[in-house]
């Protein structure tokens, strides 16, 4: 397993490990499409005169920076203070965040969707060509960080819109080191 000292200094943690998580940002950058595509329908005729003079509109990013994330909880006014050392820094969820934004007030930004994917194992692979297994738990621990993030700036709101679609052979239901790495983080959560 790597140290704390060799993942920090990873400059490509974000870039697809394989073909298959290759694979799977595709797909959920897709389904993030499709979801735009379903949102600018399903909402077409509420507040809306003619295409024009939307008021409103949806923005994917692909990252959502601690200094945005700050400000959504500033914005609540319940916190006085702040540690914005790491402001500049971002999160880089596998499917992105969609935004509902506003054309007449730039200030304006709620967090509509925040996409994981994570596709966790690669042991039963391995186990086939006769090589050791590896450690488990680094994809479920890399979305751990996002989750927390994500919980911690929308824990004035009444929901959490993220969703992770997790797959893999470390899934499997008779392992509970994947389960009890997924209720540590939510336990952890706020």
């Amino acid at each position: 397993m790597a140290t704390s000292e060799q993942l920090r200094m990873n400059k490509n943690q974000h870039r697809p490990k394989n073909l298959n998580s290759k694979k799977d940002d595709k797909e959920i950058y897709y389904a993030m499409q499709k979801v735009i595509k379903y949102l600018v329908k399903r909402f077409e005729n509420i507040s809306n005169i003619d295409e024009k003079n939307k008021e409103f509109y949806i923005e994917y990013s692909k990252t959502i920076s601690i200094g945005f994330m700050n400000k959504m909880i500033k914005n609540k006014c319940i916190r006085r203070e702040y540690f914005n050392a790491f402001d500049d820094r971002s999160i880089k969820p596998d499917g992105g965040i969609l935004l509902l934004k506003s054309t007449s007030d730039e200030e304006f930004c709620r967090v509509l969707l925040v996409s994981e994917i994570k596709r966790q194992g690669t042991n039963d692979q391995l186990e086939k060509e006769g090589k050791p297994k590896q450690a488990k738990g680094n994809a479920i621990e890399r979305l751990g960080k996002n989750l927390i993030g994500i919980r911690t700036m929308m824990m004035h709101e009444s929901i959490t819109p993220f969703v992770c679609f997790g797959w893999g052979c470390d899934f499997n239901h008779e392992d509970s080191y994947i389960d009890s790495k997924i209720l540590w983080w939510m336990n952890f959560i706020p």
